[in-house]
Order: structure tokens, then sequence, then C-alpha cells
């Protein structure tokens, strides 16, 4: 039916009173319907657990405050514990986004030792965590969680790799030959130098990548970058080396060759994922948009499947025996498919993954790892000494002829003052400074009913490491937490927590007054606990025993100065020094 203008000013008068009152209502009906919309969308924080009162009235929560201080400081984790601090509470909440659940900060070691060692069925990886690596090697059991139906299986393809047997036949030798090749560079390039110093990070990181990559696949020199770098110096007739940040000296390096190349840009591509707003969809698009990444990609899984034929070639021949990780996978594919009645697949997915898998972690914790301990040998004179004088008493012998120890003397002999250094390095220093679960249940921390999903950084700087721990009754805790027999650690001296002093984990035996080392002297959870801890653990610690009592046992480490003493950090999978530069002499010529 058409109203027609006239029919509007002859309708009664109550009608166009009407009008307003319905446009009225209809805006009240709005107004209601956002109000209830935005209030919906605000961040809900977990009652009782402190929070910050301007991110909980924001829809996008803690973000602007949290990239705000990224493009600041280009970190996050000091973020985290700033939040502890501002808060003096143990247990803060915070939210990563627009309608975010709340994110829990843990800065308490004794509580996060509890969740992790004792409490796995409430706890397990994050969701995060699991989307970080699920892009890139979604097959390798770090990107799983303990319930997934996968998980038994790729473990079971893994298990000997550190065990003691595995790693002192296979990697020992591996981790102590590659280490002299580094020693051989660095006679070198100290001798090019001429008493400057220069950078090392680029060197430690190969190493690193050497070491695994040999221990991994049994790769030969041809392949070593260590070994392709100083062949490289070695060939230049005529050279004369530059001048960098604080009057160091620039020694040019070789580009690396395709495959070397291609691991370190995957490797790269896996540090982005935890920088990522969203790991899940980041890994995806940058496949599609960087022909680099999927060409490094292609090109990695090139070299595994070309390894993997090795392997089956010299096992066809009868040249059996375990050189490498990748040979031991194999064998136990073997065994496992006979066990199951069905044919191997030594092409799998979970094969690939695992094995690269081993490469990125084994790699990136123990390159970081090592350099903070050569930093901290520079910056810390009298702690480089004691550690040289303690080696040379432990081999006389060795040290009278002039010749270093071997790797199985290294690994056997008792050296309390290494362990302790290399443990104050990661205590002041943790390469995975957080470690991340999720509560698979609705449970409870300290008392604060924590719904299930709800996910939790657990500290491993801060409170309690390298500044006084914040207290918490022991009413709160667990009684399984409870006590001595169950929490055996000490507590670190307030007065002297922020320096670098390894004597904190030396104690005298009862008996005979024989100094020994003591990992439960205090909090320590570089590596985190339980069945989810770091798996390449022991090899990172015996990575960093043989190389750095090696190092220390052929250089003296000058003091460095101005920035290139700086403690500055870079984040990506772990943390290293933006600076590590070394100023080095030949010991033994």
């Amino acid at each position: 039916m058409d109203i027609k203008p006239q029919d509007f000013l002859s309708a009664p008068l109550t009608t166009i009173q009407s009008v307003p009152v319905l446009a009225g209502c209809l805006a009240i009906v709005a107004g209601s319907a956002l109000y209830c919309g935005y209030s919906w969308a605000l961040p809900k924080p977990i009652p009782g657990i402190p929070y910050d009162k301007a991110a909980s009235q924001s829809l996008l929560g803690s973000l602007p405050e949290i990239s705000a201080y990224i493009k600041k400081h280009g970190r996050l984790r000091p973020w985290l514990v700033g939040h502890s601090k501002r808060h003096g509470s143990v247990l803060t909440q915070f939210w990563m986004g627009p309608l975010a659940k709340p994110t829990l900060i843990l800065a308490d070691f004794q509580e996060s030792r509890d969740i992790l060692l004792r409490r796995g069925k409430e706890f397990d990886r994050s969701s995060r965590s699991i989307s970080i690596f699920s892009g890139p090697i979604g097959h390798h059991h770090i990107a799983m969680r303990s319930d997934d139906p996968r998980f038994k299986g790729n473990k079971d393809l893994v298990r000997d790799l550190m065990t003691p047997a595995f790693l002192h036949q296979v990697t020992a030798p591996q981790i102590y030959d590659k280490a002299q090749q580094l020693i051989d560079l660095w006679t070198l390039k100290a001798d090019l130098a001429q008493s400057r110093p220069f950078d090392v990070k680029q060197d430690i990181v190969d190493l690193a990548l050497d070491i695994i990559n040999a221990a991994a696949f049994g790769l030969g020199d041809d392949m070593c970058i260590t070994k392709r770098q100083l062949d490289f110096l070695n060939s230049l007739s005529q050279f004369e080396p530059g001048i960098g940040p604080a009057g160091s000296a620039t020694i040019p390096r070789e580009a690396h060759i395709p495959d070397i190349a291609a691991i370190y840009e995957f490797g790269h591509h896996v540090g982005t994922q935890f920088k990522a707003i969203s790991p899940k969809l980041a890994h995806p698009y940058k496949v599609l948009t960087s022909p680099t990444l999927s060409k490094a990609i292609a090109r990695k899984n090139e070299l595994i499947r070309r390894e993997v034929e090795k392997t089956l070639d010299r096992i066809r021949t009868g040249d059996a025996g375990t050189r490498s990780a990748m040979d031991n996978i194999i064998m136990r594919e073997m065994a496992s498919a006979e066990k199951a009645g069905r044919e191997p697949d030594y092409h799998s997915p979970q094969i690939y993954d695992e094995l690269f898998g081993f490469i990125v972690a084994g790699h990136d914790t123990s390159a970081s790892s090592i350099a903070w301990m050569i930093k901290w040998l520079g910056v810390n004179q009298p702690a480089q000494k004691k550690l040289r004088q303690v080696l040379s008493e432990a081999f006389p012998d060795h040290h009278r002829d002039h010749r270093q120890p071997s790797a199985a003397e290294l690994i056997k002999t008792p050296l309390p003052y290494l362990e302790a250094y290399i443990q104050e390095c990661l205590r002041l220093d943790a390469p995975v400074p957080l470690t991340q679960r999720e509560a698979t249940v609705d449970t409870e921390i300290l008392g604060y009913k924590i719904p299930k999903g709800t996910e939790i950084f657990m500290l491993a700087s801060g409170p309690g490491f390298q500044l006084p721990e914040i207290p918490v009754g022991d009413d709160l805790r667990r009684e399984a937490s409870r006590g001595p027999n169950h929490h055996p650690y000490g507590q670190w001296d307030h007065d002297n927590m922020d320096d670098f002093h390894p004597e904190r984990w030396l104690k005298a035996d009862d008996e005979s007054g024989k100094e020994y080392f003591d990992p439960y002297a205090g909090p320590m959870m570089s590596f985190g606990f339980g069945p989810r801890g770091c798996f390449g653990r022991r090899l990172a610690l015996l990575e960093t025993r043989i190389v750095v009592a090696l190092l220390v046992w052929n250089f003296e480490f000058h003091p460095v100065d101005g920035v290139l003493a700086s403690r500055e950090i870079a984040d990506a999978i772990t943390t290293s020094p933006v600076y590590c530069y070394a100023r080095v002499s030949k010991i033994f010529e």
C-alpha cells in the first residue's frame, strides 16, 4: 500500500508522536546491543589473580603495551618478568590480543617444577607452542600433545639418541673433531686479527650446526662449515682485515654451500614463528610468498632423502652399525615395521621431521649456550683462570706435554668447576628463559581456580633466579611439592644473585673435604623438567663440556671493551648475545 504525503499530514497526532518514540526505542536497543557486545568482548580476568586494569578495559587487552615494549626493546620476555615484579605476585595474568583468554605468568621455581615434573595429566604443551612448530615440522614430537596417538611412535624413533651409549660413542667424537677444527680456525683468525677482537658468533653457530649435522647424518668434511671457512681463509693470498665495531677486526667468510644455506634459512624461519602473532597463519603465508623459503624446504627434504638412501645402501651391502642418528632411526623403523608386519616407510614425514627437528633444536640451543660461555670467559677473567687451572690439575701429564685430553677423558674425569661454570652461564643467560604449558582440565595453581585451556608462561629467569624470589606461603602449595624430599633445591644468596659466581654451585664433602658440584644448590630451569622437558639436554651439556674445555685449554680469552662487552640479548628460538667477540691468544704453540 502506497502512503502519500497528504496521508501523513492527515494522520492522527498519536501516530505522528509514535515515530520518535519508536526511533528512540530502536536507538536504546541498538545501544544496549553495542554495549553488551562491547562488554562481552572485553577481557575476562580469572578471579583473584593480579592483572593490569587498563588492559582489562581495552578490547585489545595487553597487546598495545606489549607491542610498544617490543618496538622499543625488540624483545617480549623481559616484559613478562616486569609484569610479575610490578604486581609483586608469583602469578599474574594478561591478554595477548582481542577476544583472547587470559595468559598466566608463573614466576615461582618451586611451583613451576611441580607442574612440569608431577602434573603432566593436568598440564601439557600449550596450543601456541604447538602452533609454532606445527607448520614447519608438524610431524615432530615437539608439535604434539602427550595424548596425540602419534606421540609415542615418534618418541620411540629417537629414544636412543640421548642415551649415554649413543652420546659417548657416536656424538662425542664428532663434538671433539669439530671443536678441533674451530681451534684451527680461531688460531688463524687470531693471527690475522693481530691482537684485535673478532666476531665469533657465526663461528659458534657454524660449529653447533657442524656437530649436529655430523651426529644426525654422519656428514664428512665436505659439508663441514668450519673446515670450509678455514680452507677459504688459507686460500687468500693477500688479506688485510677491515675495522669493525670498537676497533674489532672484520674477517671475510665464504658463502655457505646450498644445502647448508637451506638449513639455515629453514631454521631462521622456525625462529620467526616465535615472534608471530598467529604462527598457524604465518607459516603458510611465508611459504606462499617467499620463494627463498620454498626452495629451502625443497632442498632440505632432498638432503634428507639423499642421506636416507645412503644409509640404506650401506645397510644393504652389509656395512651396518650406528654412525649417526640417521642410522639409528632407520634401524628402528626396520624393527618397528617387522614387529607390526608392515612395509617400512623410510621417507615418512615422521622420520623427516624428527631428523630435522633434532638438527634445529640441537643446533640452536647449543650455539646460544656456547656463545654466552665464550662471552663470560672474556668478561670474568678470574673464572677463566680458575677454569684453566683446574683443567691443568686434572690432566697434569697432558699439560706438561702440551697435548689435549681426549673426548673420553673429558667425559669421565670429574670436573666440578667446569660443571659449575657451565651451569652459572645457563643460570644467568638461559637459552630458553620460559616454558609454556596449557591446562588440559579445570585445575588449581597456588589456590587459584584455573579453567581448562588456560596457557601458562613459567619463567626460568627473573624472580628466584637472578632476582629475589616473591614470597609464597607453603600452605598455598600442594603437599606433594613441599619439604626437602619433594623440593631439594636451595635458594640463591640475595646479595649476589645477579653476579657471575660459579662457586655458588660447589660444596665440600663432609668426610673428605673434596669439592663437588651440587646441581640442587639453587633454582635452575634452563632445560625444563619432566617428560616434556628439553629432549636435547644431555647433548647440550655434553657439547658445552667438551667445547668449553678445549677452547680454554688452547686459548687465553682477553677482555673486550665498549659495545663488544654488552650483554644485549637477541630473541629467536633461543636467547643469544647480540655481540659475541673474542680476543684470543694461543697458549700452546
